[in-house]
């Protein structure tokens, strides 16, 4: 792009910003007139416009005036009855009697709902000198609409031929926060021809996000006679200053409690309006989909989690934080890690490993992504019980001696305190809902799913097949199911019902194979950085230079009742580590 073009683009970003911060929005556009119900025709400014044969008028709008051209409308007309969304019906031209011809009609696409008792929803607005924004809508019973379209937004030109520039449809699961989708044509460049932004918002609330005011992201093109051209600039800017925000508040006391929801109330939008995330609730029917490549901001944003949590005084949470921060497609960038790093250490301060053994007995897993209690357990002396086909093995870490234990195994399966559920998987449908817990009955009968307070992070939908996610139980007692799914602590109500994200640990009774000590009073979580060992004597960051680059990769973690041994499995083989007790003088959790 020339650079006087570039120039008129930042200014004409720079505009839109201002104004929206002065209270002008300018993507408010110029509004329509409501017709009479069940009116086959009105007047407007002593234009006369009548529906297609069968059909009402709902709503209309005057095209802007212009001496040099006809006089043009657009209007939206749908059936008397039913639930049918309607049509956008354009005129152009008058007669004597004052009469607008009617020029073009274009439907809404057969992927919208229209069951019976849905009802039609409608908005059209002037969003340039000759361009419209018109959505045609349904609103049904949340049992009816799944995760299919339910609305049709459409940018249409009148110019010469009234044609469409831009349309996409929208789907409303039930329980998604409420989603909008604006439009502005103008000349964002400066080169004399109309180019189109696209504002889509996303509310607080739904099934996963807490009540809060929108996030809006703009995507635009630039119109090239060649054709549209995106403007990557205006999608990365809308992200990059969203998580500005994030990083500025993540660092005060008394706002840092607001980021991690805000965090996920972007991540919500990323996943909505973005085609790479294989899950979007806007779908491009005509013109190009909108595209997200803003992996640096999307990193940014989960720094500035980390940073909260840390600023929280919860340097276990920061450092669950972290590993969500690095994950695809987010960027991944050495020295922000480094840095991250330096926020969790001073509320959790790092040791290294005296010794790490390998054990020679092989332990017994499950396989796949079922969430299950693992085949290690600490016994109270300190010693490493290995659990194996053959047997419960047991090794002492640090003189490397491996026994047969004599001891009973346990079981791999999570099961409810009274035995009556089994926890079998955690997965994501690819609905644009959030993730799904999914339980067992024992004595038969119907699986039950309960919605998790929690979407999905990173592109795992971009295939376009659901997958099970990965799930790590903690404990499950009269207080519920407490567990780390998708690297963030959830706890599930006891009856299976509700479940809300986790502030702390609670004290509930230790199972063998959880990642805890056999006391209870002791947690261990595998992060990026290292094992976040969390306990009565404070938090430790526990290192091993034998383990560097791997430490995400470490599965069923357990760890001492005094915190001076922590196991893994690391590729099928389980390894036991030493490090010095903690000094009394640590932070507390």
């Amino acid at each position: 792009m020339p650079e006087a073009a570039a120039d008129a683009t930042r200014t004409a970003k720079a505009s839109d910003s201002l104004a929206l911060d002065a209270g002008a929005d300018p993507f408010a556009g110029r509004p329509s007139v409501e017709a009479p119900v069940g009116a086959a025709s009105m007047i407007l400014e002593g234009l006369s416009l009548h529906a297609p044969p069968g059909l009402v008028l709902q709503r209309a709008l005057l095209g802007e005036p212009d001496s040099d051209t006809e006089r043009t409308a657009f209007a939206i007309a749908r059936p008397v009855d039913g639930g049918d969304p309607g049509e956008v019906v354009f005129y152009r031209g008058r007669g004597p009697d004052g009469t607008m011809a009617i020029s073009a009609i274009f439907p809404a696409p057969p992927l919208i709902v229209v069951d019976a008792g849905c009802s039609p929803e409608s908005r059209l607005l002037g969003v340039g000198q000759r361009s419209v924004l018109a959505e045609l809508g349904v609103a049904c019973a949340p049992s009816m609409v799944a995760a299919r379209p339910t609305r049709y937004v459409a940018v249409i030109d009148s110019g010469t031929a009234a044609k469409i520039r831009f349309a996409v449809t929208i789907a409303d699961p039930e329980g998604s926060a409420p989603l909008s989708v604006d439009a502005l044509v103008s000349d964002r460049d400066g080169d004399g021809r109309d180019d189109l932004a696209l504002r889509v918002s996303l509310e607080g609330g739904g099934l996963t996000l807490e009540p809060a005011p929108a996030v809006f992201a703009i995507s635009a093109w630039l119109d090239r006679p060649a054709g549209p051209s995106r403007d990557t600039e205006a999608i990365e800017a809308s992200f990059r200053s969203l998580g500005e925000w994030a990083a500025a508040h993540a660092g005060r006391v008394k706002e840092a409690p607001e980021v991690p929801g805000y965090v996920a109330h972007v991540r919500a939008l990323w996943r909505a309006a973005c085609g790479e995330s294989g899950a979007a609730r806007v779908v491009a029917v005509s013109g190009a989909g909108i595209t997200c490549d803003v992996p640096r901001a999307l990193e940014a944003l989960g720094l500035a989690e980390v940073r909260a949590f840390a600023t929280m005084g919860q340097p276990m949470w920061a450092a669950l934080a972290l590993g969500r921060a690095e994950r695809p497609p987010a960027s991944r960038t050495s020295t922000r890690v480094a840095e991250a790093l330096k926020w969790i250490t001073p509320k959790a301060p790092a040791a290294s490993a005296r010794l790490i053994r390998k054990a020679a007995a092989v332990p017994e897993s499950e396989l796949g992504r079922e969430p299950s209690w693992g085949p290690l357990a600490f016994e109270p002396s300190g010693k490493l019980l290995i659990r194996t086909r053959a047997g419960v093995v047991r090794l002492d870490a640090d003189l490397g001696d491996e026994v047969a234990a004599g001891v009973p195994d346990w079981k791999a399966s999570v099961t409810s305190p009274d035995g009556a559920m089994t926890w079998i998987a955690v997965y994501d449908n690819c609905d644009g809902l959030p993730l799904r817990a999914a339980f067992e009955p024992k004595a038969g009968g119907d699986r039950r799913d309960l919605l998790l307070p929690l979407l999905p992070i990173g592109d795992r939908c971009a295939g376009g097949r659901a997958g099970l996610v990965q799930a790590l139980p903690v404990a499950w007692g009269g207080g519920g199911l407490e567990a780390i799914v998708d690297g963030e602590p959830v706890l599930i109500s006891p009856d299976l019902v509700h479940a809300s994200l986790l502030a702390s640990f609670f004290d509930q009774p230790p199972t063998a194979g959880a990642p805890r000590s056999p006391d209870g009073k002791a947690y261990v979580i595998a992060t990026e950085v290292g094992f976040v060992v969390q306990s009565e004597a404070g938090v430790r960051l526990l290192r091993a230079s034998e383990l560097d680059g791997t430490y995400p990769e470490q599965e069923h973690c357990v760890v001492s009742n005094d915190t001076t041994h922590v196991a893994c499995v690391h590729g099928g083989a389980v390894w036991g580590g030493t490090w010095d007790a903690p000094v009394p003088t640590a932070g507390r959790p």
